[in-house]
């Protein structure tokens, strides 16, 4: 009798090691799916190699127009480059927001709105992504920016510089052609998504400083007295030179849909 509630007892315990056993592994290789799953379910390494993507975009508030951009196998290095025209109501933006703040007065607000009407901007970056797998890029580079062309009456000229006009009163029409270039230095932090195969989009903020401008007024009609024009342009160059030089500081928000090849 003894014996026999022994073996009970040891058959109920190797019943008890047996059901524990059999529950640890069933954990065990839940575990283990799990973790093949999850294993799984990360994308694969980056394969390193050449890619461009053509992109149609926008810079807030200096250009909207088209943007190349190719990156090597190298450390995710890259090149980029943009055309664009800067749309009036980008110019108008700006005046508003710095007159608001204070960053300039409404002369000099007029005068960089004349100034920049019809601006062809280029710009062109070295980049570089420093994760792969991950869309986050950094650049720097360089900027210019060329308007004017425009016809400007010399008592508006003369208003919008501040520069007293000559007075030669021999020519009834007098008109000065005014051209600018900027030089900027640009900077900018971004991310880019793919959608899809190909189809990417980009968003990115940054900064752009002028960092010299080179300013042409030039008279449209025959002075009497060439060396008070002569002068008297000279004098506004210096004046439109410097209001770019100082004010021009601007941060940049960029947006842009491109497709990948």
């Amino acid at each position: 009798m003894r014996e026999g509630a022994i073996t009970g007892v040891d058959a109920r315990a190797w019943e008890g090691r047996l059901d524990r056993a059999t529950r640890t592994g069933a954990l065990g290789a839940l575990l283990g799916v799990l973790g093949a799953g999850a294993a799984g379910a990360q994308p694969p390494p980056e394969t390193p190699r050449w890619g461009a993507t053509l992109e149609a975009n926008t810079d807030l508030p200096l250009s909207v127009g088209g943007r190349l951009g190719i990156e090597s196998p190298w450390h995710r290095l890259s090149l980029s480059t943009s055309l664009g025209y800067q749309p009036s109501a980008y110019v108008r933006a700006i005046n508003s927001a710095s007159v608001f703040l204070g960053a300039y007065d409404r002369n000099e607000a007029d005068l960089l709105e004349d100034t920049l009407r019809g601006s062809f901007v280029w710009r062109t970056h070295l980049g570089w992504r420093p994760v792969a797998n991950a869309g986050l890029y950094v650049e720097a580079g360089y900027g210019r920016v060329a308007f004017g062309g425009n016809t400007s009456p010399e008592d508006v000229l003369s208003a919008l510089t501040g520069v007293e006009a000559p007075s030669d009163e021999g020519v009834l029409e007098r008109d000065y052609r005014v051209r600018t270039v900027l030089h900027l230095l640009d900077v900018e932090v971004g991310w880019r998504w793919r959608l899809g195969a190909h189809w990417t989009a980009r968003t990115a903020l940054g900064a752009a400083v002028a960092l010299d401008a080179q300013s042409r007024v030039e008279p449209r009609f025959t002075p009497e007295d060439a060396e008070s024009v002569a002068t008297f342009s000279r004098r506004a160059e210096d004046v439109m030179n410097r209001t770019f030089e100082r004010h021009v500081r601007l941060p940049v928000l960029s947006f842009s849909v491109g497709y990948a090849f």
